[in-house]
């Protein structure tokens, strides 16, 4: 059996528009996921953990979600019953010489693989044997289907499913909230509606232009990607949550002032738009579940040279406020600050940005260190760039902003084709500034501020 039919959430609405600008035909190639990897320091019985991953698919309906239609409006629906997508490799059979090896290729490809969006699953498990008492376990999920929170709730209840199906613990406890609830459209009126809109057709228009970061003299290559990452000294994060205590503001929301005093000194410019994205998990037993659900926001402001850093936080905490306060789905802002949304679709929430900021989810910390990590985006065979398409890709690459969920540290995503390492350098440098100066001298004015 199968439910029927249904449109997309309007929590998946975002990610949607944005694999289709890149992948119209199939964006399930796109290899846009979530991933994350676990080591279980014991021996497994492969048929008994295969039998756990069956449990949690029967658990969670997002597991078991697929396309009735692609297309710029597609439908999907979710099914009674699909097979479990486990693969198992024992990489002790095979030469010593060879394991890690073979190990990383195998990682390095689920990471980024491909999804049968009509045939399902669109999530995969790995279980990788590698030694009698040791094994990775590695969960890849299409991201219209899990948010980053996602992979720490499946790699939990695997383990407790699997610690079930072997009598070594209790069943799984029923879950609180249904997928459907927690996914069901708010109860908004038309006077209600009418306020949202205008609140984003006030706050974004004119739309964000082209990002002013010092751009690369090289042949831009659209589908390249690093990451650039840099620690945040353990001394320095305790003062700030107790700073962001002072000001009656959470630690996430001092770090994305914070990032957006640091681009207004950098550029000199006094509006700014920064997107981000809340968990969209308010409801109670909404953190049990995997699914999409995260809600992007944007964050417009006005600050000059003359602003104090603490007016700064301030203005940056009355924008967010209002801006969850106004919160709608994709299409519904997309459709408020361009009148011709529908007929130039697909056309991707990154064009309402100027530059991305994000907290990582606990299990998907990026590196605590200055290590760069590059990788390639994948770009669909046959896929043509045309001038549009170009700009795309290249906004794509735009720098961005990520803070580990410890806050021990924090990166920067960006093309390393178009945009300088030492810039991204710079960037960093100048995030960890501004946070010391936001502890040493919080009244002193945005454009009096000493960045490396």
């Amino acid at each position: 059996m199968s439910r029927g039919a249904s449109r997309l959430a309007r929590s998946q609405e975002a990610l949607w528009e944005f694999v289709s600008c890149f992948a119209p035909s199939d964006p399930g190639v796109l290899g846009y996921n979530v991933f994350e990897t676990a080591t279980w320091n014991e021996s497994i019985d492969v048929n008994s953990f295969r039998s756990a991953v069956g449990d949690v698919c029967a658990r969670h309906d997002a597991l078991r979600i697929v396309f009735d239609s692609v297309g710029i409006d597609p439908l999907i629906r979710i099914p009674d019953r699909i097979e479990p997508p486990l693969a198992f490799t024992d990489l002790t059979a095979g030469p010593a010489s060879r394991r890690d090896l073979l190990r990383g290729s195998i990682l390095g490809y689920e990471r980024g693989r491909a999804f049968d969006l009509r045939g399902g699953p669109l999530w995969s498990v790995v279980l990788l044997r590698t030694a009698p008492d040791r094994h990775i376990v590695a969960v890849t999920l299409f991201h219209l289907i899990a948010d980053g929170w996602s992979t720490g709730v499946l790699l939990r209840d695997l383990r407790a499913a699997y610690r079930a199906r072997t009598g070594a613990g209790p069943a799984l406890p029923p879950l609180k909230l249904s997928y459907a609830a927690a996914t069901a459209d708010p109860d908004l009126g038309p006077a209600d509606r009418r306020r949202r809109d205008e609140f984003w057709r006030r706050t974004l228009t004119p739309l964000p232009d082209e990002w002013p970061f010092e751009r690369s003299p090289q042949q831009p290559d659209v589908t390249a990607e690093a990451t650039l990452g840099r620690p945040i000294e353990a001394g320095l994060i305790g003062r700030l949550h107790a700073f962001a205590r002072s000001q009656r503001i959470t630690p996430f929301l001092l770090y994305l002032a914070a990032y957006r005093i640091l681009l207004g000194a950098r550029t000199g410019r006094p509006r700014l738009v920064l997107g981000t994205a809340t968990a969209g998990r308010d409801e109670p037993g909404a953190e049990d579940l995997v699914g999409q659900f995260t809600n992007n926001v944007y964050v417009a402001t006005t600050m000059g040279p003359e602003t104090t850093l603490v007016e700064g936080i301030g203005l940056v905490r009355a924008a967010m406020y209002e801006a969850v306060r106004h919160t709608a789905s994709f299409t519904e802002i997309a459709r408020a600050v361009n009148p011709g949304f529908d007929a130039m679709r697909p056309w991707p929430f990154l064009l309402l940005y100027h530059s991305w900021f994000q907290s990582a989810a606990p299990t998907n910390d990026p590196p605590p260190d200055r290590r760069e990590h590059r990788s390639r985006a994948r770009k669909p065979a046959g896929t043509t760039l045309d001038e549009h398409t170009t700009r795309l890709w290249a906004k794509r690459g735009e720098p961005g902003l990520v803070v580990r969920h410890d806050r021990r540290g924090a990166s920067m995503n960006y093309n390393p084709t178009i945009y300088p390492r030492a810039a991204m350098l710079e960037t960093l440098d100048g995030y960890t500034a501004v946070l010391s100066a936001l502890l040493d001298d919080p009244d002193q004015r945005i454009g009096d501020l000493k960045l490396p």
